[in-house]
C-alpha cells in the first residue's frame, strides 16, 4: 500500500524493539475474506489464550461479532500489518467494545504466532488505550487467562491493574482507569 492509500486509511505506525516498523489501522471490509486465513496462522494456544476456550474453527458468530463491531460507534477494531513491498500481511488485531457499564470497554487482542513476543502486543495495548480515550471511555478492562504471562506482564507495564477472579483463579482482570 502506497503512502497515499495509508493517509486516506488514517494508518498509524510503530516501531518494534527489533526496529521492525509495523502499521495499525482499522480494520476493512476487505480483511473479512483473510479471517480464515489469519485465524489457521494462530496456534490451538494462540485461540485458547484468545478466546478463553478451546476454538478449532472460526465460527460465523464471531465474524458476525467483528462486523457488528465494525459498525458500532462505540466500537473499534485495529489491526497490525506489516507491509511487504506492494503486500500487506496481517500479523495482529485488537478490539474495544462496549461493556454494560457505563463509560467502560473491554478489548480483546490477538497476534498471530510467527510475531508473538516481538512488541507486537505492546503497540496493539497502546493502542487499545488510545482508541478507549478517543471513543470518551473512562475505563479500559480485559479478560485474561491466569496462565497467559506474557499478556499480564504487558498489561502491568502499561499500567494495568491486575486483579484475580475470586469466582475462577483461571481468569485474571485487568484494568486501567484513564484520566482525560
Amino acid at each position: 500500500m502506497n503512502l497515499l492509500a495509508r493517509i486516506r486509511d488514517h494508518a498509524r505506525s510503530g516501531r518494534l524493539p527489533d526496529g521492525v516498523r509495523v502499521f495499525l489501522r482499522p480494520l476493512r471490509e476487505a480483511d473479512l475474506s483473510h479471517a480464515q486465513e489469519y485465524f489457521a496462522r494462530l496456534s490451538d494456544e494462540s485461540r485458547y489464550l484468545r478466546f478463553l476456550v478451546a476454538t478449532p474453527e472460526l465460527t460465523p458468530e464471531t465474524l458476525a461479532q467483528l462486523v457488528a463491531a465494525m459498525h458500532d460507534a462505540r466500537a473499534a477494531i485495529t489491526v497490525a500489518v506489516v507491509d511487504h513491498g506492494h503486500r500487506e500481511e496481517l500479523i495482529g488485531g485488537a478490539r474495544v467494545v462496549p461493556t454494560e457499564r457505563h463509560g467502560t470497554c473491554e478489548f480483546a487482542i490477538s497476534i498471530v504466532d510467527a510475531w508473538q513476543a516481538r512488541g507486537v502486543g505492546t503497540v496493539l495495548l497502546r493502542e487499545v488505550v488510545r482508541l478507549a480515550r478517543l471513543l470518551h471511555y473512562h475505563r479500559v478492562e480485559g479478560t485474561v487467562l491466569s496462565i497467559n504471562t506474557k499478556m499480564l506482564t504487558v498489561a502491568r507495564r502499561l499500567r494495568f491493574r491486575l486483579h484475580a477472579d475470586p469466582r475462577n483463579v483461571a481468569v485474571t482482570t485487568v484494568s486501567r482507569t484513564l484520566l482525560p
